[in-house]
This record gives structure tokens, sequence and C-alpha cells, in this order.
């Protein structure tokens, strides 16, 4: 798949309605909970959100934020990150996850339910019906997991070695990563190199003084399985391929080696050491087994569809009857009875249980008692709590001494309280804790503003103040429900409608009752999607930068392509000003040179559009004769001495009007320059809108 082609298809719509698609047909679980509110902000004008954001792409406008992360209670004390990403980031992410994705398909599906059977996914090309699933239904590739594992025990190979990486996510290294995509599969650089920037920007924790690291891909997001996978395919092959008598098999990053003696075993789990360490990983020794198999569903941890029968009664009628019940509740009992002769807090039969098992005091009473050895469990605990016992007195105590409790290791437990359980009477020092000193665990707040909404703390909400994206979509779907008086509440929409977060903008476009009709002379003060939305008309790089770094809101009355005639003049002019833009602190006499040929161009229009006669064809005797200076007297000035600093300090002589050797401008000087730059094009922009 040439280079062009990969390029094309990423920037297209296509693939983009279909990276929405996979986004919003993934499994409902936290992670796309917290989004899901996104799906209907972007998606309400979807086609022209989406040539949006391609146009920012086009012009590389487009940088993708910090994540924000989540940490949920693993066991020993540990958390598991989720890295919650801004939806336009998580779009584009999936955008080049598709691209990439159908650019190995040849390579690797050789190897699916072969060696390799977690995360096999659809590819862009197969029916509309199966390919807005990016992947397969995992209970499918589970099994001919297992069938494949049972077919090696049943061949004589029944030593069996479980070999784990830890953090495996957290440590897959950008640059490996980079290479194995681009020499490996043929990805092109483009491609590569912007998944890279944005892995590396979501290393970085909105929430908390993080650095960006070189190091990770985001847990939470579909494509990130789907990349982790083709990191592995490097060792998955040189494991196959080795002389060794084994047969290796791996379901995500769950590998089994299977082999008929421990010296074998060994030889592998040492040779599959060194493949690992190749690749930046770090086995973890803690859970590397060699063992061998005397039963093999134990050994796979086989139910044997064991839960089978709960849940096709449970589907069937919404409970469990007096016997099933009974059963289940058994098994679930056990978990917690050392001596039972089954796994001490199994956490698969528990998870299982909590979600199926009917109203039980017993259940409850265990739960209540057993809190530290559950916190993993304590979203479908509290799932189980609300359904069951959502009055219960005992249960609504219980909570709130675990909201009062100073000792509480992990705040997503809080989080989830507030989210289960938000008519709990509101507590003046509950929400002083949790709302006074800010931390990483904005969960915690997001999930708040549902507790004070249904105590009417409706004050509080209005006076919630905070930076962080979803925290803040919250607080401003919360205020569109208080605000009663029509007025006030049009204002706030058109507030929202000029941030300059483009999903806070969308978010104030999606409360709007009717979509809104826009006042035109108003639409410099609006977001660019906005804008795009009420004009039709894109945003380029000029506009872009003016309006976010030099707060040149009315840019387009000048710097509007349609007005310039000549299109390769505009694209002059536009990588003229991206230069000077990008270059002014690595190399400000590049950054100079290239500010004064976008201020050649510039004045040459200005005299074009006024009818003003240019005495020369050379751009100095034109600023010297002054022929703007009566309509636009900053900017006579300002670019005469631009341009006397450019010839003075830059590259463009070897030598200063003295004749001696010429030094180079400064960082400094340049950003003084900079200051009267901005003067002269909102001058510019200022004259010209007036004149229209």
């Amino acid at each position: 798949m040439s280079s062009e082609y990969q390029i094309n298809n990423f920037l297209s719509v296509d693939n983009f309605r279909l990276a929405f698609d996979r986004l919003r047909t993934a499994s409902r679980n936290i992670y796309k909970e917290l989004y899901y509110e996104d799906l209907k902000i972007f998606g309400l004008c979807l086609d022209e959100n989406i040539e949006t954001l391609l146009n920012e792409l086009r012009q590389k406008i487009f940088n993708p934020e910090s994540s924000y992360k989540i940490f949920m209670p693993k066991k020993n004390n540990l958390v598991r990150p989720l890295s919650l990403l801004k939806f336009r980031d998580l779009l584009v992410y999936q955008g080049i996850i598709n691209v990439i994705a159908d650019v190995v398909a040849d390579v690797v599906s050789p190897y699916y339910n072969n060696i390799v059977f977690g995360n096999v996914y659809h590819t862009s090309k197969e029916s509309v019906k199966n390919r807005i699933f990016f992947f397969k239904p995992w209970k499918q590739q589970w099994k001919a997991f297992e069938e494949k594992a049972e077919s090696y025990y049943n061949s004589n190979y029944n030593i069996l070695s479980e070999f784990d990486i830890a953090s495996f996510f957290d440590t897959i290294d950008h640059y490996i990563l980079q290479q194995i995509l681009e020499n490996t599969y043929g990805v092109d650089t483009y491609l590569s190199g912007l998944l890279i920037k944005l892995l590396e920007a979501f290393t970085s924790d909105f929430s908390h003084k993080t650095l960006n690291s070189r190091h990770g891909i985001p847990q939470g997001p579909i494509g990130s399985p789907f990349l982790a996978d083709l990191y592995l395919f490097h060792l998955d092959l040189e494991m196959k391929n080795s002389k060794l008598d084994i047969k290796y098999i791996r379901y995500v990053d769950d590998i089994r080696i299977f082999s008929k003696d421990k010296n074998t075993a060994k030889k592998a789990i040492a040779y599959l050491d060194l493949l690992a360490r190749d690749l930046g990983l770090i086995p973890q020794i803690s859970k590397i087994f060699i063992n061998e198999i005397n039963n093999i569903d134990e050994a796979l941890g086989r139910q044997k569809n064991k839960f089978s029968m709960f849940t096709k009664e449970y589907k069937r009628k919404g409970s469990l009857n007096t016997k099933t019940q009974r059963n289940l509740k058994k098994q679930f009992l056990s978990c917690f009875d050392e001596n039972s002769g089954k796994e001490y807090l199994d956490k698969t039969i528990i998870k299982f249980s909590l979600y199926k098992l009917n109203k039980d005091e017993d259940v409850k009473t265990i739960l209540l008692n057993r809190i530290d050895d559950l916190h993993i469990h304590f979203e479908e605990i509290l799932f189980y709590l609300k359904k069951h016992f959502s009055d219960s007195p005992d249960v609504k105590t219980w909570l709130i001494k675990i909201l009062r409790d100073e000792n509480i290791l992990f705040r997503y437990i809080i989080a989830l309280i507030f989210k289960f359980f938000p008519e709990i009477t509101f507590m003046e020092d509950v929400f002083k804790k949790y709302t006074q000193v800010k931390n990483r665990h904005w969960i915690v707040e997001y999930y708040i503003l549902g507790w004070l909404y249904e105590n009417k703390k409706f004050e509080i909400i209005n006076n919630f103040s905070t930076s962080n994206y979803f925290v803040n979509r919250a607080v401003n779907d919360f205020k569109y429900k208080i605000i009663r008086d029509e007025t006030y509440k049009k204002i706030f929409i058109k507030d929202m409608l000029k941030s300059q977060d483009c999903m806070i903008a969308l978010q104030g476009f999606c409360l709007w009752p009717v979509i809104p009709k826009l006042d035109e002379s108003d639409f410099s003060e609006y977001n660019i999607h906005i804008q795009r939305l009420a004009s039709g008309e894109m945003t380029d790089y000029i506009c872009h930068i003016l309006r976010r770094h030099f707060l040149i809101l009315n840019s387009n009355s000048f710097f509007d392509v349609r007005t310039w005639n000549m299109m390769d003049l505009y694209e002059e002019l536009n990588m003229s000003f991206r230069f000077f833009f990008e270059y002014r602190s690595i190399d400000p006499s590049k950054s100079l040179l290239n500010l004064n040929s976008f201020n050649n161009l510039v004045h040459d229009k200005i005299c074009e559009r006024l009818l003003i006669p240019m005495p020369a064809k050379e751009y100095g005797v034109n600023l010297n004769s002054n022929c703007i200076v009566d309509k636009l007297p900053f900017t006579s000035q300002y670019f005469t001495q631009i341009n006397d600093c450019r010839n003075q300090k830059t590259d463009a002589h070897p030598y200063d009007k003295k004749g001696d050797i010429r030094v180079r401008i400064t960082v400094p000087e340049l950003n003084a320059l900079v200051k009267k730059q901005t003067t002269a094009l909102s001058e510019i922009c200022n004259f010209f809108h007036d004149l229209h």
C-alpha cells in the first residue's frame, strides 16, 4: 500500500466516519461512559466537524493534548491507569489505527487463531455490518485459544510455561514501535510520526505535573490493544521460528508455551526473556511459571460452561430462581473461605455473581464486612447494593463511613460512591474534603456534581470552576438544567460557543434548543468549529495562529484565500508565516527572514486592494516611499523596521550597513519585533474589517 494511498486514506471523511462508528460501537464500560457524551456533541454535525478536523490536520494546525488519567484499584495496593483522551484526539488516534490495521492485514492475518488469538480485528474493506466494529467477538477467539492449548496437551506437550510482562502498555517504547511500523509493515512516515506525536502527548497527565515520555500507550482506547499486538508480533514470530520443540500461543499479553520436558521449557523462557528485553519490555518474575499439566481445564482456568446455566436463566427472567440462586450464592460465599478448597477471592466468580445474584442479606453482610479485600470489585459491589439495597440504612451508613475515612487508599472508590448513590445526604465536610484540595483524582469531582445536583446545591454548581474538560463539560450540563431564564441561558450558551476548546464550543451548539442562527457579524468571536458550522468557511494556518496566539479574532477579514486570487501566492504566504512562527525560538534569523517575506507579500496585497501605486518592484523601495502610511501608519512603520533588521541581522547578508560582519538577531530581539508585528497585523485586519 503506497505512502500516497495511506495518507489519502487517512485524510478522508470515510475513514473518520468509520473511526467515529468504531468508537460508537465499542463495548460500554467506564471508559466509554466518560466519552459517550462526546459522541453526541461531535456527532450532531458529524460531517462538518470531521471536515474541520481534517482541515486542521492538512494545515498542520492540529495538536494533541495531554490525557486525563484515572487510577483504578489493582491487587497489592497498586493501580491500573486509564488514559482518557479528548474526543478529537481519540478520533484522530482511531483514524490512524484504521489505516495501519489495513496496511498490516495481509501480513498478520495468517497468524490469527494460529499463534495469536486476542484482538482479531475487522478491516475497513469488510461489510458495513462488520467493519463498524473494530474487533471481532472475543469469545470466539478465547474458545479457539483454549482448543489450541488442549490440542497441544493431547499431543504430549504437557509442560505449560506462563510468561507475563510487567506494566506492558506503560513500557512500550515509542521509538521501537515506530521502527516496527515503518520497517516491518511499511507504514508511511507521516502516519507513524503523527501517531508517535499523539502517544507522547498522551503520556502526560493533564491533572498533574508530569513530563512527556517516549514510553507507553494509553489504556482505554480500543486502538491501543491493536498497537500492543503489533509490538509483540516480533516476539511471536521469533518464538514460532525457534528451533526449540515447543508450541507457542498468545492471547493479548497472556503468553503460554507448551513443551514435553522442563529443560526445554526453561530454555524457552530464557529465550523469551531476551526477546522481550530487545523490545524494552520487562518480564514480571512473580507471574512466570513452569508446571506439569495434570488437568488441562484447571491449567487453563477454564470454567467449562460453569456459568452458562446462570446466564441463560438471568437473561430469560431477569433474576434467578431459588435453586439457582442458592447454587450461585454457595459458590460466591466459598470465595471468602480459605479452607473451602476453591480459589480464595476468585475474581471471576465474585464479579459474575454480583451482577446476577438476587437480593440476599448474607451477600450484603459479607460485602459490608470484607471491603478491604474487595477494592478491585467495588463497582460490582455498588451495582449490587444499588440494585437490591438502595434504601438500606446500614448500607448508607457504610457508604458515609467510607466517604469520611481519612485512610481511604483509592479515590476511585469515592468517585464510584457518588456515581451509584448521588442521593446520599449532602455533607459539607465531605464536600470540602474532596473539592478544596486539587489533585490528580478529577474523577471524584466529575461524579460529585451529580451528588450536588440531587441535593439541590445549585449555587455551588454555578460557582464550580475547573480547567478539566470532562468536569467542565459536566458542569455545563448541570448549569443548563439549572438556568430558568431564557435570556441568560442564551448568554450562557453563546459564551460556550466562543470557547477556545472546540468540544466545549460544540457542546454549546448541542445545548441550544434549536440549531442556533448566529449573527454573521459575530463569526470572528466563535470557535473555529462554530465558524465552520455557521459560515461553511474553513480556517487556515495563518488565521488559526493569529486567533490563537496573537488574539486577532477578525484575521479572516484580510487573510482569506479567496481575496488573494492566486492560490500559489497564498500558499507562499502561508509557508512564510509557518516558518516564521515555528522557528521563532529555534532559529530567530531564519524566522525573521520568513517574517519579512510574509510582510512583503502582505504589503503588495494591501497596495493592490487599495489601488495604491507602488513606485518600484523592490520591497524596500516601496516601504521607504511610505505609500501606505496614510491608511496604515503602524504597519508602514513597523514593516520598515522589520525589513531593516532583516537586512542587518540575518543570513541575508554577511555584512551589516557599516561593513562589519553582521551579528544575527537574538530571540529577545525577535520577540520585541513580534510585538510590533502583532500591532501591525491587528491594524490591517481591523482596517479591512471596517472597510467591508
